[in-house]
């Protein structure tokens, strides 16, 4: 169970109830979290119950099963009724139960999650904890350090949401980065194809001579949080302004989302949908809005929960038919792992594990802090270690790495590393143990491994243009500059989808989960960066945590810097249709 750092003085939680169990705790709240004071209890809070799935022990070996090429099994993916039947939720009944006998009886089902609102003194008796408000900065958030649900219940649930994950006080999102707000007019036409980037240059650099069929069935999607939007009318000028032809997108809102079409201040799904257009034009594309508002609490200040909300966006996705899902999905978002408590991170995975089972590609953005930002364990101890960002440290996800220049080199800033909360899969054992045994100095690993853990899942998989010459992107009407891997992700995942559409257009079935093919054969058909580096774990972050000379090389065959390498979509296509 992840531990934080020390709980500051003052409310203490409520002693435990006989027949109750701990479902989640931690030692305390992370360092720039302070506690306010108790919450009002006659204030509302929102709640979701996660039913308990069974059968999960079976998931990795299923999701490998159909995601492996040269296996019988190979691309005989599952839809929802087999993923309800192969790995049913609990029966909800005696939970459902258990609330309405505390006075809840507006309960609205989610996939498997429980919906409903309360006070907050109602809460903290069902729980037998004690809510409270804690403040980072201009940020507060209403959570607990512990809770307990009736011990019959407990093979049931699986956790309550939200409760004991703070998160950062801005989430470590690979947030689109402004590089620069002006830009010459006639940048995105230059005799240089890849002054910035834009779709020529991704096309002439990744090898794209390609027109997908519209109709042919791939599809893309791409989730939105934090309030982010992406708008129509800068999707419309940056199609003008580099000569594709016009093309909307479709939206679903999740968890309270709204289709804010007023401005996207930050710019993530902007970026995201224009890179995605820029490579994968005509294919449909759908974004999903997820709201994560907190709880409103009417006596303290306006209350702002900037963490994604990554539990009801995959509990929404995996709830349709497969009919009615892309077959890739880019996300942009993502947490220093050792904020997200361990119950939360392993439910998140096995549900993005479950959508590996049904055929859909799950990419993610490594991140933006190299080796680490905050570089500082939560458990207490304040021990300085690197920073892996979770959700790409899942083992059944496609984590997006970052590069730069022309030609490519590591990004400084690209996220990688090895994960501290799942071991690492047999999918990539041998290229990570190459790596370690080649590619890594004796000294050097040795010096790193009170830092790190290379056991654990390593990351990036892949990666894809993110730092200089940066994005051209349309942001509130404005064409600007724009850097992070929050562009990597769409980048790639533009390049999955004209593949599954080649593959669709031949009778084939979609990629699916794509690590086992990767690992074991596609990586011949990336292009390896071998140059450059990406740092981090230098103090930037106030009270972080300091390592000397923290820096992963870019090298042959997989690093942490820049994953198994970029996309060559001309290679790519010729391997994925010989599968």
């Amino acid at each position: 169970m992840v531990a934080f750092s020390r709980l500051s003085a003052g409310f203490a939680l409520a002693a435990p109830v006989l027949g109750s169990v701990v479902l989640e705790t931690v030692k305390s709240v992370p360092s720039d979290w302070k506690l306010v004071k108790a919450a009002d209890t006659s204030s509302t809070i929102s709640l979701s119950v996660a039913l308990a799935r069974q059968n999960l022990d079976q998931l990795e070996e299923k999701l490998l099963a159909v995601s492996t090429p040269g296996k019988e099994t190979y691309g005989q993916f599952l839809d929802l009724d087999d993923i309800n039947e192969q790995f049913p939720l609990a029966d909800d009944a005696a939970v459902v139960s258990w609330l309405k006998k505390n006075g809840i009886t507006k309960i609205h089902k989610e996939g498997g999650l429980l919906n409903f609102a309360t006070t907050v003194g109602t809460a903290n008796q069902l729980l037998n904890t004690t809510f409270s408000v804690y403040k980072s900065g201009s940020t507060q958030k209403l959570r607990t350090t512990k809770y307990s649900v009736p011990d019959d219940l407990a093979g049931s649930i699986d956790l309550i949401s939200p409760t004991v994950f703070f998160g950062r006080s801005n989430a470590a999102r690979s947030a689109a980065v402004r590089a620069s707000q002006t830009t010459k007019e006639s940048s995105g036409k230059s005799s240089d194809v890849c002054e910035y980037i834009t779709p020529d240059c991704l096309k002439e650099q990744y090898s794209i001579d390609y027109t997908p069929e519209k109709s042919s069935g791939s599809r893309v999607g791409f989730g939105s949080f934090l309030n982010e939007s992406a708008l129509y009318s800068d999707l419309d000028l940056f199609t003008q302004y580099f000569d594709i032809p016009e093309q909307s997108f479709t939206v679903e809102t999740i968890n309270g989302g709204i289709n804010n079409q007023e401005n996207d201040p930050d710019g993530e799904a902007d970026l995201d949908v224009q890179n995605i257009v820029g490579i994968s034009h005509p294919l449909p594309v759908t974004e999903y809005i997820t709201g994560g508002s907190p709880p409103f609490i009417p006596d303290v200040e306006t209350t702002t929960d900037e963490n994604e909300p990554y539990l009801q966006y995959y509990e929404y996705l995996l709830a349709k038919t497969n009919d009615e899902l892309p077959l890739v999905i880019s996300n942009s978002y993502g947490d220093d792992e050792d904020t997200v408590p361990i119950a939360y991170a392993t439910r998140v995975c096995n549900l993005i594990g479950l959508m590996g089972t049904r055929g859909i590609s799950i990419l993610e953005s490594s991140g933006d802090s190299g080796v680490g930002g905050a570089c500082m364990s939560n458990d207490g101890t304040d021990k300085t270690e690197f920073t892996p960002m979770f959700p790409g440290t899942c083992p059944y996800i496609t984590a997006v790495g970052g590069t730069q220049d022309v030609p490519e080199v590591a990004w400084v800033d690209s996220s990688g590393g090895f994960s501290n909360y799942f071991s690492q899969p047999s999918y990539q054992s041998d290229q990570v143990e190459t790596y370690l045994d080649k590619y890594i100095s004796a000294s050097t690993k040795k010096y790193y491994e009170q830092y790190t853990n290379f056991s654990g899942r390593a990351f990036p998989d892949v990666s894809a243009f993110a730092g200089s010459p940066y994005y051209l992107t349309y942001i509130d009407g404005e064409l600007g500059l724009v850097a992070g891997t929050s562009g990597a992700s769409p980048v790639f995942a533009g390049v999955v989808a004209l593949l599954n559409d080649a593959r669709l257009r031949a009778n084939k079935t979609s990629l699916g989960f794509l690590n086992p093919w990767l690992y074991s054969s596609g990586y011949k058909s990336l292009n390896d960066i071998t140059s450059g580096e990406a740092v981090g774990c230098q103090g930037d972050v106030e009270g972080a945590g300091v390592i000397p000379w923290a820096s992963w090389n870019a090298t042959t065959g997989w690093d942490p810097a820049t994953g198994l390498g970029t996309p060559n979509f001309a290679k790519l296509k010729e391997a994925v249709l010989a599968l």
